[in-house]
Formats: C-alpha cells, sequence, structure tokens
C-alpha cells in the first residue's frame, strides 16, 4: 500500500494528488494528516468523515493532496483535501466540522486547482480543506 502511493506521487510529479484509498488504507500515521490538533480525531476517523463527504449527492470528488513525502518508510504528510462540489464552502465546513479544519479555501483558484482535479464539472467548484 505505501509503495503503490509512494509510486502514484512520484509518478504524478510536482502536486500530487491521491484518492482517499490510495492515501488512508493501511494508514495508521496520525501526522500524516490533521498532525497539528489537539484532540485527533484519528486516521480512521478522517478516512470515514471524508468517504462520506464523497458519498453526497452534490459532491463529484473528494481528493487528499500531498504536501510533503518523508521517506520510503514514513507515511507521506497531507494538509490539504480538495473536495469538487456544486455546495458552497461553509456547507463543506459543516461536513468536515468534526475534522477541525481551518475555514475551507476560495471557491475560485489562482493559480489553477491541482491538473488531476480538472475538468471541473459544470456547476461544481474545488473546495480546499486544509489543516495549517
Amino acid at each position: 500500500m505505501l509503495s503503490d502511493l509512494l509510486d502514484e506521487i512520484e509518478r504524478q510529479g510536482p502536486d500530487p494528488v491521491v484518492s482517499l484509498e490510495s492515501f488512508f488504507e493501511g494508514n495508521d500515521d496520525p501526522g500524516s494528516i490533521g498532525c497539528n490538533l489537539d484532540d485527533h480525531p484519528g486516521v480512521p476517523r478522517f478516512y470515514a468523515v471524508l468517504r462520506a463527504v464523497r458519498e453526497r449527492r452534490d459532491v463529484h470528488g473528494v481528493w487528499v493532496g500531498i504536501t510533503e513525502v518523508l521517506g520510503p518508510d514514513e507515511w507521506p504528510f497531507s494538509d490539504t483535501v480538495y473536495v469538487v462540489t456544486s455546495a458552497p464552502s461553509d456547507q463543506v465546513a459543516v461536513w468536515t466540522a468534526e475534522l477541525q479544519p481551518d475555514e475551507p479555501g476560495p471557491d475560485e483558484w489562482t493559480p489553477e486547482p491541482p491538473a488531476r482535479l480538472k475538468p471541473v464539472p459544470a456547476g461544481a467548484r474545488v473546495v480546499t480543506v486544509c489543516w495549517d
């Protein structure tokens, strides 16, 4: 699992974005996401909440942005999740509140969102959820 994830990250090059399954399955490292939280809900809870968001009718996808690759035996670090949705940012904030993210990012991008997220379906936007 980890080796497959690292291969995918390397294949993508700069600004890699991976599926929830790629990032979370086999991941038991709470330092891999939300590491700044005082009361970390746990990696399995992050995965469960983000899968529930992805299953919503008004969501087209949920992706994990890889911020840093630490080493061949360590899980990569992410501080960003991208939600492709027709819902407004404040609704995404409600869906992810349990994970204690910062305020969701802008619905408009400067620069463009990572290439893997394009094309964004008509009527949808990329909402950034992050832990800084």
